[in-house]
Parts: structure tokens; sequence; C-alpha cells
């Protein structure tokens, strides 16, 4: 998946190509059995900071009436990225989001050329040793934990529905069951809501519950107590095991198990379960939508916040590659090519 949209026709490099043909002349003149110039290069470093030179030492030759006629330095450019968040408001959730691409952002192209009358033999062979620039524009990009929000980076740096498809999934985990009960409780808890919004779903959904936006005193609403509310019994009806709320035990079928329901808030059902051997808490199934709409309010940046650093758990990183080989050209147009070529990352 490619993180953001690639800007047009890499004109950032348009300088160091003017001078050199965009058509590779290796694949327009080999032919089968020609003789073709034999050349080596060692480069002396495979991090390069960008806007500044590569430097090498090129070795070659040719054999019988052939003449050397120029050399040139091709290369490719390639690009890797990665963007995540974290979020930070349901940390039991434990839910980090991360999206990756590596893609060649400008094919193999000659960067720069060199004369021939440059080159020192040495008694077996021409050597030249030189350097080739590189790009300002290639330097890496790292976006890492900001402390004021940018949406327009954040735009630039990760894909088109990345924030939807982050929260969307947050909330479909806290709201699909009771699994992450902790969570949905701290997030209603801390989580600034206001009154009004708390107003409308309680007209949307027919209920009462509580308006308060202070931390304290949500916490206050949600709870659970050891004291016995009415009971419940378990049948299974298709399969599935269903349960039966009941005011006192004796409503119950003959031979049924009966077990406590502790009185709590009204959108909970805290009740003493054999499996675990005491009280489970989980938010009643009928209410789950109001709770799915009221999280379902928060924005992006209200999940990513961390509010113990004071910034937002998001980290974008893009670098530059670049992948060069050295060419001497015969005075027939021939050309030899090294093989043993080194990625350079550009820093």
């Amino acid at each position: 998946m490619k993180l953001y949209k690639i800007f047009g026709a890499m004109a950032f490099l348009a300088a160091a190509v003017t001078s050199c043909a965009v058509h590779d002349p290796f694949a327009d003149k080999m032919e089968l059995g020609q003789v073709l110039p034999t050349v080596d290069w060692e480069q002396n470093s495979v991090l390069v900071k960008a806007g500044s030179v590569a430097t090498f030492k090129a070795k070659y030759y040719t054999t019988g009436d052939k003449q050397i006629d120029h050399c040139e330095v091709w290369a490719m450019i390639t690009r890797s990225q990665e963007a995540t968040a974290t979020c930070k408001l349901a940390s039991s959730l434990g839910y980090t989001k991360s999206v990756a691409s590596s893609d060649t952002v400008r094919s193999s192209q000659c960067m720069q050329t060199y004369k021939h009358s440059d080159a020192v033999w040495d008694g077996h062979e021409y050597v030249l040793t030189d350097s080739f620039a590189t790009s300002r524009t290639l330097a890496p990009v790292i976006w890492n934990s900001p402390t004021e929000w940018d949406q327009e980076k954040f735009d630039a740096y990760y894909p088109a529905g990345f924030q939807e498809e982050f929260c969307d999934y947050i909330v479909n985990a806290l709201t699909k069951d009771s699994t992450y009960y902790n969570d949905l409780r701290n997030v209603y808890i801390n989580y600034d809501f206001t009154k009004e919004k708390f107003e409308e779903l309680n007209a949307k959904y027919g209920v009462s519950f509580p308006t308060l936006t202070e931390s304290g005193e949500k916490s206050d609403a949600w709870y659970t107590t050891d004291e016995v509310d009415h009971y419940y019994y378990e049948v299974v009806e298709g399969g599935v095991t269903v349960i039966k709320e009941i005011a006192t035990p004796d409503l119950a079928p003959a031979g049924a198990n009966v077990y406590e329901i502790y009185k709590s808030s009204p959108w909970l059902m805290c009740r003493y379960s054999d499996n675990t051997g005491g009280k489970i808490t989980n938010v009643r199934r009928e209410y789950m939508p109001y709770w799915k709409d009221l999280i379902s309010s928060i924005p992006f940046t209200g999940w990513i916040y961390n509010t113990a650093d004071k910034n937002y758990a998001v980290s974008f990183s893009r670098t530059y590659y670049m992948l060069p080989d050295f060419r001497v050209y015969d005075t027939d147009g021939k050309v030899g090519i090294t093989s043993d070529n080194k990625e350079i990352t550009l820093n």
C-alpha cells in the first residue's frame, strides 16, 4: 500500500540527469559475443547524507583496437515508508495500526558523466577517483510523537481512510461484547464527553443515564456492589445458554441452579458465576448500542493522545535508497557495467 500520493515526475533530480540520455544503452547496444569494456569499482560508503556526494574509485579497460569514450554513473531511487498509530485511551486493548510500503520512485537513469581524460592509467587499467551528487530532497522524514497535532502532516504521511479504520476497530472491539469491559469503563470515565452528548443519546435510546461530565462523578455512576438485588438461572434454548432473571429464587423451575445478581449501574449485569467462583460484570447487551454511539463520537486524536507524556502516539518514517552502477562506453557505443553494486541509504 502506498502511504500517500507520489508527486509527479521527480523534478528534484532533473538537474542531475539533463546531461545524460534516459534510455538504457546497455539494452540498446549489447550484442551477443561482443567485446565490452571491463569495469569494476569501489564505493566508499553505503550511508550518505542527502545533498552531499558519494565518492568512488573505478577501474576499467578495454581490449583490441577499441577506445574508451566516456563513463557514467546511473542510479535507481527507491523509497521505504512506515506509519503507525497506537491507542492510548483504551490501554488494555493494546492496539497499534501499522502500514508500510516500499516502491521505486525513479527508474535507473544517468546521474553524472565523466570524461575519459579524467582517468589515470596505472600500467594495467584506467583508474577514476571521483564522486556523484545526491539530492537534498531525498532526505529522510521522521514524524514521531508530536506534542502538537498537525493534520496536514498526517494527511500527507498516512493513507486515506487510516483514521476511520483505526477508530472503527477500537469502537467495535470495545462494544462487540464485554471482553474489554474495563477499557470501556475507563474510556467513559476518562474522556471528556459533553453533557449535550449524553442528553442526545438518552433521548435517542429512551434511557435516563447520568449526564455527568466530571471523571470522579462518572466513576461513581459506573458502580457495582456486593448487595444482592435479584437472581437468575440458566436454560439452553436452541443450543445457546440463556440467562433468565427472576425476583426471588422460588420463581426458578424445579431443579434449576439459582445465582445472585448484585446491585449495580442499570446498564450492567453484575452476577455470581460458578465458572469463576465469584463475581463477573458485563454490559447488558441491550445497552451496548448506547455505548457504541457514545465512544464513536471520540475523534482519532482522542484515542491516540498520551496523557502521561503529553503527546500523540503516532510515528512516521520515510527513507530513500539509491542503487548506483558505473558504466564505461567505448567509441563504438558498447558499454560495460559494474555488477557488484552496493545500495546507498540516504540520511
